[in-house]
């Protein structure tokens, strides 16, 4: 098991959160809204402000489970960072 972090800056460009390094593992994947204010929306590649698939508010935390090859693309507010913590379940 190897566990990974990173803290990511959002924008109104989509950006890849998962925590990759050559890896076929299984992953649990938890991301917190860091900002006071401001929210991050989660979603498939192409996320947007009006079309996501979770929203997330301040200082909210998502947890999912992923396959290898899966991703969770995210956007947010202006000023809006969150924190990633990844594990490897190999």
């Amino acid at each position: 098991m190897k566990a990974r972090h990173k803290i990511q800056s959002l924008n109104s460009t989509a950006v890849n959160l998962v925590v990759r390094e050559s890896t076929d593992a299984r992953n649990s994947m938890s991301i917190q809204n860091i900002s006071s204010t401001g929210f991050a929306y989660l979603g498939a590649y192409g996320v947007t402000t009006s079309d996501y698939g979770i929203k997330l508010f301040p200082g909210q935390i998502y947890t999912i489970e992923l396959a290898s090859s899966d991703d969770i693309w995210a956007v947010g507010d202006s000023g809006v960072s969150v924190a990633i913590f990844n594990i490897d379940r190999s």
